[in-house]
């Protein structure tokens, strides 16, 4: 962050933080536990605010410093970051799909449709329950990615206020919440609802709002209690069901998230969001995502007391897994990224911009 132009985005530990944060929620919303099941759309949803203000504030860095974006290099970052893993991910499942006749093996379908980004129109509103159906979030974050840096480029290059942006975020945010209102239908919506880029795309679009308020304004106060309380009035979330793990979760957590995010960035921060076990988590949070929830759900589907021994043996092989994807697939492509403009321009290395659901 540099004071004399304003709040900069930097190496930021309480942002992997957070992301370990999420990470667990979703793991936790797959486990075995009884009545946390939401604790896996809470988790999402911190992941979809944090990537949208990471992205929107690297965004608006490169603008501010070279005066332009340049979408080429940011699909290029997207692609290294997210490709690799992703394709080494469903080649394994592939061989799954092949080699078993289990319910859960992905089709052909599904496994095309988590390779192009489609996956929550391919398998999840087709309620295809698979080893491969969590990555619906990736495709809604994907999804959302092609078209939000057009509009940002636009509304700045047309009227060259940040505030105009602001208010289009507001507007999509409010649209994003009628419309899973009205889509709902008593529950008869669920799926449109639950995997719709248009009707989940408000936990992107706060954070976004939230960058482009931030960006370039003066850095106030670290405000760690107001983050505290934010963070586990989310994680209390995690209990709810019906109706509020599907409206009221993706409503008021990315307002939660936004608001733990601007009591964290002011200023440099080392409190207990920010400690190695958790940013650990954060850098790790891609691969974790994308392998924990078919070798968990092979532990879960286990009847008890079967379920507990081969539980821990599958938590061992996840991290196993993690460590690998991390050092032999993601770390490679990481270091190929397009440097950053910020970098360029000002030396520093560029912040990962992967924080996705992964």
């Amino acid at each position: 962050m540099h004071q004399e132009t304003g709040w900069r985005l930097g190496r930021l530990p309480a942002l992997d933080g957070l992301r370990g944060l999420a990470i667990l929620l979703v793991m936790v919303g797959h486990s075995p536990l009884p009545g946390v099941t939401a604790a896996g759309p809470v988790g999402v949803t911190v992941f979809f605010t944090l990537s949208g203000f990471l992205i929107t504030a690297l965004l608006l860095e490169e603008r501010d410093v070279t005066g332009r974006v340049s979408l080429s290099k940011f699909y290029a970052r997207r692609a290294l970051r997210l490709l690799p893993a992703l394709l080494v991910f469903l080649v394994a499942m592939t061989a799954f799909a092949i080699a078993s006749d289990l319910r859960v093996a992905p089709s052909p379908g599904d496994l095309a449709g988590t390779l192009f980004y489609v996956g929550n129109l391919t398998t999840g509103m087709q309620g295809h329950d698979t080893g491969i159906t969590h990555t619906w979030s990736l495709a809604v974050e994907e999804q959302f990615y092609i078209v939000w840096p057009l509009v940002l480029i636009a509304v700045l290059h047309r009227t060259g206020r940040r505030r105009v942006l602001m208010w289009v975020a507001a507007a999509g945010t409010v649209f994003a919440i009628t419309e899973r209102a009205v889509l709902w239908d008593g529950g008869r919506g669920v799926w449109r609802v639950y995997f719709g880029t248009d009707t989940r795309m408000d936990g992107l679009l706060v954070g976004c709002l939230a960058a482009a308020w931030m960006v370039g304004r003066p850095a106030g106060r670290n405000r760690p209690l107001v983050a505290t309380l934010a963070v586990v009035a989310a994680a209390a979330l995690a209990f709810t069901t019906g109706v509020g793990e599907m409206l009221v979760v993706p409503t008021v957590v990315p307002w939660l998230t936004a608001a733990a995010i601007l009591a964290l960035v002011q200023q440099s921060y080392d409190g207990w969001v920010a400690r190695p076990s958790l940013r650990l988590l954060g850098r790790r949070s891609y691969a974790l995502y994308l392998w924990h929830f078919p070798l968990w759900g092979v532990a879960t589907a286990l009847a008890w007391p079967t379920v507990v021994p081969a539980f821990v043996v599958v938590v061992v092989l996840t991290a196993a897994i993690v460590h690998l994807s991390w050092r032999c697939v993601e770390l490679p492509f990481l270091r190929r990224k397009p440097a950053h403009a910020v970098a360029d321009a000002e030396g520093s290395r560029p912040v990962e911009a992967g924080a996705t659901v992964g």
